[in-house]
């Protein structure tokens, strides 16, 4: 098939354009995480799901609102936010 300009594509074309870039960056993420140290990749998976569980709880009524963070979800989140940025050498930045 020849390359099409986005505005002579069909709607199906369009949607197979996206879904094909949609996995170009994907995979690029994916490739870039690949390439972090253990280390770094286990601070990012700490860091998100402890911010995951401090938003839930923090956003939505139906789990409590943000009058129902603890002390002890912030100071778990601090941790880890402290050893991503020794990871990535981001202190002081």
């Amino acid at each position: 098939m020849t390359e099409k300009s986005f505005e002579d594509m069909t709607q199906e074309e369009r949607i197979q354009y996206w879904n094909d870039k949609s996995e170009e960056e994907k995979i690029k993420r994916s490739d870039s995480v690949d390439g972090l140290q253990p280390e770094q990749k286990e601070s990012l998976r700490e860091l998100y799901k402890t911010l995951d569980t401090v938003l839930d709880t923090a956003l939505y009524p139906d789990m409590g609102g943000i009058k129902m963070v603890t002390a002890y979800e912030l100071q778990e989140l601090s941790d880890a936010f402290e050893t991503f940025q020794f990871q990535f050498n981001m202190r002081g930045h």
